[in-house]
């Protein structure tokens, strides 16, 4: 009888709790969990007259008239319900895409990146950041496309010194590392932006114009071709890079300074080992910023010595991302980004990217009914998705191991899109040329990687 006793008194609280949960559901208004439709608008109204200040359904409403294609009053009403609700991303998911419909880019990204500079880490922020992504790629594209129809204009008019453009730095050598021209680029300019005393153009207007002008897989541009970039940009200034990589030897970065005129200043350059690559490009930094005219205080160079990363495996599957989103294939941008975080947890460029680039597929082809589905959606967190799987535990542990080491020690992990191979350098050559040791067991299960370090 006791126990019959407990089962009822229990069931009578599941009911008194499954009613209080319903009815606060009814007093924040209708979940966004599902798709909205245009014939909700009555009833959304209805709701309205009753309740005008409540935010969920203000927001709603304005994706109902959002999917019902009247952006006018879907901008309106989602700009109140962001008001009074301004972490919830289906505002600028609405404002900005209304603002892309109509031909607003970069109306549009300003509203992403505002949201994004004060909730980048709410539910919702990868969507908003897919969109900042593929507005400003939209942008880039309709801004080099007019500069060529303008450009016997823009010849004419004196380009900003303080607007400066990094081109694709070239890399020569073992072609393991070409991915590196993206990445160090992007490091470059994000470096050089910390500064605030240059406008930095971003990679991917100049990917757009060098796209436009059929250069995006050319290693190095000439003085005439550099001098047509900078005016078509209106950038005083270009910075091309390159990086020698030998399979042996020592690493050489270089850089000059291109001026509008086409003239070039004598290069710059650092020289080191490999694994000391992203610290070579925090001096090229203050070497170029010195050519630039400008001094650097400390609080900057600190600003820039933290920036980015000193991981270097973390650092080529960053770059490797960056070359699959520009080919427009995020899917596998999203899996280089992950992997250059699990290298390094606190690359957080290499985070962003990862967000914005998981939730493009989604982003990019949602029917306007999903917007509300879009702006509840996070991507995969990136410490689960990337846990070792049960079979393999002991093979994830042990490389993931020596990709920690491959920072700080003289051992260098060297990866490929198809395969992973560990090398180490002697005590007395740290330019070694790689071994490669490949294991072809009948049948795999787990791979075990085993790495001596002689003393």
């Amino acid at each position: 009888m006791g126990d019959g006793h407990s089962r009822v008194a229990a069931h009578r609280v599941f009911r008194t709790l499954v009613v209080l949960s319903a009815t606060s559901m009814m007093a924040c208004g209708p979940r966004r969990v599902s798709e909205v439709s245009p014939g909700e608008i009555p009833s959304l109204e209805q709701q309205l007259r009753q309740n005008p200040d409540n935010a969920d359904l203000l927001l709603r409403y304005a994706a109902a008239l959002f999917a019902a294609e009247r952006c006018d009053s879907a901008t309106n009403v989602a700009r109140e319900g962001t008001r009074r609700q301004p972490r919830d991303a289906l505002g600028p998911l609405i404002i900005g895409q209304c603002l892309e419909q109509r031909g607003y880019h970069d109306l549009a990204i300003e509203t992403y990146r505002a949201y994004l500079v004060e909730h980048g880490e709410e539910r919702g922020a990868a969507a908003v950041r897919a969109r900042e992504m593929l507005a400003t790629r939209v942008q880039a594209t309709g801004e080099a496309r007019a500069a060529l129809q303008r450009e016997a204009e823009l010849a004419q008019v004196s380009a900003d010194p303080d607007i400066v453009a990094v081109l694709p730095v070239e890399v020569v050598g073992d072609s393991t590392y070409q991915p590196l021209s993206r990445g160090l680029a992007q490091i470059l300019i994000s470096d050089l932006a910390l500064l605030q005393r240059f406008r930095m153009v971003e990679r991917v207007r100049l990917g757009a114009l060098l796209e436009e002008l059929q250069l995006a897989q050319t290693r190095r541009v000439d003085q005439s071709t550099a001098a047509r970039v900078g005016y078509l940009l209106q950038a005083g200034r270009l910075v091309q890079g390159l990086a020698a990589i030998p399979p042996e030897g020592n690493t050489r970065l270089e850089a000059t300074v291109i001026l509008s005129t086409g003239e070039v200043t004598s290069p710059e350059s650092v020289t080191g080992r490999l694994r000391d690559l992203l610290r070579m490009e925090k001096d090229l930094v203050i070497a170029i910023s010195n050519q630039l005219g400008y001094r650097l205080s400390e609080a900057e160079q600190r600003l820039i010595l933290e920036n980015g990363t000193q991981n270097l495996m973390a650092f080529l599957a960053y770059s490797r991302g960056l070359e699959a989103e520009e080919r427009g294939d995020f899917a596998a941008a999203a899996q280089h980004f992950a992997e250059a975080v699990r290298a390094d947890p606190d690359f957080q460029m290499a985070r962003e990217e990862y967000s914005a680039s998981a939730a493009a597929p989604t982003t990019e082809g949602a029917a306007p009914t999903a917007i509300t589905i879009a702006a509840e959606t996070e991507v995969p967190d990136l410490v689960p998705a990337l846990q070792p799987s049960p079979t393999d535990a002991v093979s994830q542990t042990i490389s993931t191991s020596v990709i920690d080491m491959a920072g700080t020690k003289d051992e260098l992990v060297r990866v490929t899109d198809q395969t992973q191979t560990t090398t180490k350098s002697t005590s007395t050559s740290a330019s070694e040329p790689p071994k490669t040791v490949t294991h072809r067991p009948p049948q795999v299960v787990g791979t075990v990687r085993i790495v001596f370090r002689l003393p």
